[in-house]
């Protein structure tokens, strides 16, 4: 009859008793002892980490797909079977290659999703023992808070002043939420004189102010990072140059949507009419300076490349509304993902009163720096950029009239609230 082959934790017990008979057996029984202490040392610390990374990983899937649900109840057709199915394509992509099984839970009435991960894992000590798996769980809970909508995000999370206003500059946002991704303690920041006010304001790291009054209301900290709304937007393809090195002095005249390379400026009281559609600078700025004029109804102005960014400058006129249908459908400025870190887009105009749309920078910073009232008579203007830096004194105005105008705000930004983890 052929023995039965015992796991190695009994055979090592087995190799100790043995010993144990033989002249040198305290010598063996130690030599066993060891062996044994050094294979269950080494197997609990491979099964730890594994556990550990296995959970980390569904912890931070978990997470994300929470949120990715709770953000589709803005959508008019979220009903159950909708929100799970977001959920289960969400945390499918975001796993990759780690096996797990998903379970959403949608409650409508709160506006809560729970999704919960549960993945099978090998053991090594325990594997010895006759167990071969061991079972890790991770759990989340969105919700979808605050009727406010959103009006701007500064997305840059690892540096100080994401959004940050000095001097007596003041931002006037009465019905819609101001966050900041920023994770450090001066993520959000107001200085010398300077005035935001929001129907709600967040920090995910902390606040910096000289005193009471720099902030209504006082902004919550530590708050969740928000996902960027509008990263998987589509953008327009650039054609060919339309025109080169452009420089309009003086003149009234109108500009056709396409392709502009190595800049544009627009100069001596110039007045220039952009017609409706998209425009693209590519590789050279936008400027607007010395007393022109810029207007344009349904445009949408992107930036590609190296040097790709404006510049409207004090003695200036600017007034532009976003289009209504196509790839920049509600979308007034942006630039491309492909964009450096850090170009710096100024409106310095104190004549910028009609901004109406979203202005979308992921890679670059917004300064506002004006003297009068910027944005005002807009219907609506939202910011997500990765950094939002205002100074000097203007007060830009952040409207949520979004009933008043036939211009789309893109799915992700604007009325419906936003999203935070509660569990």
């Amino acid at each position: 009859m052929q023995r039965k082959k015992l796991p190695l934790l009994n055979r090592l017990s087995s190799l100790g008793r043995n010993a144990a008979q033989d002249q040198s057996g305290s010598i063996m029984v130690g030599f066993a002892g060891s062996i044994l202490g050094l294979a269950m040392v080494s197997g609990v610390a491979i099964d730890y980490s594994n556990a550990s990374n296995t959970h980390s990983r569904l912890q931070s899937v978990a997470d994300a797909s929470a949120l990715a649900g709770a953000r589709e109840f803005r959508l008019g057709n979220a009903n159950e079977t909708v929100l799970k199915q977001s959920v289960m394509n969400f945390a499918k992509a975001a796993l990759g290659e780690t096996a797990a099984a998903i379970t959403p839970t949608v409650d409508l009435g709160n506006k809560t999703i729970a999704v919960s991960l549960t993945a099978t894992i090998p053991t090594y000590l325990m594997h010895l023992a006759g167990k071969t798996n061991s079972v890790v769980t991770a759990s989340a809970k969105a919700k979808m808070v605050g009727g406010a909508p959103i009006c701007v995000i500064g997305l840059e999370q690892d540096q100080n002043a994401t959004v940050e206003m000095d001097k007596s500059a003041s931002l006037s946002a009465p019905n819609c939420s101001i966050y900041s991704n920023s994770k450090q303690s001066n993520g959000l920041v107001a200085k010398n004189s300077a005035v935001m006010k929001a129907a709600f304001i967040c920090s995910a790291g902390g606040k910096s102010s000289p005193g009471p009054g720099s902030f209504s209301p006082e902004p919550k900290v530590d708050c969740p990072v928000l996902p960027d709304p509008l990263a998987s937007r589509g953008q327009p393809a650039a054609g060919g140059c339309i025109g080169n090195n452009l420089v309009i002095n003086g003149l009234m005249t109108a500009l056709s949507p396409g392709t502009y390379c190595g800049g544009v400026t627009i100069t001596n009281a110039a007045k220039v009419t952009l017609n409706p559609g998209v425009y693209i600078f590519k590789d050279g700025p936008l400027i607007v300076t010395g007393g022109a004029t810029m207007t344009g109804v349904n445009v949408g102005l992107h930036f590609l490349g190296v040097g790709a960014k404006l510049r409207f400058d004090p003695v200036s006129t600017i007034s532009l509304t976003a289009p209504k249908t196509g790839d920049m459908a509600g979308m007034l400025i942006s630039e491309s993902k492909t964009n450096p870190v850090g170009q710096q887009f100024d409106i310095l105009s104190n004549n910028a009163r009609t901004l109406l749309g979203t202005i979308y920078l992921p890679n670059g910073r917004l300064h506002v720096a004006a003297t009068a009232p910027v944005g005002d008579q807009s219907a609506y203007t939202i910011v997500v950029a990765r950094r939002f830096t205002l100074s000097e004194g203007p007060t830009m105005v952040l409207n949520t009239n979004y009933s008043s105008s036939d211009i789309p705000v893109p799915a992700g930004v604007g009325p419906g609230g936003t999203t935070a983890l509660i569990q």
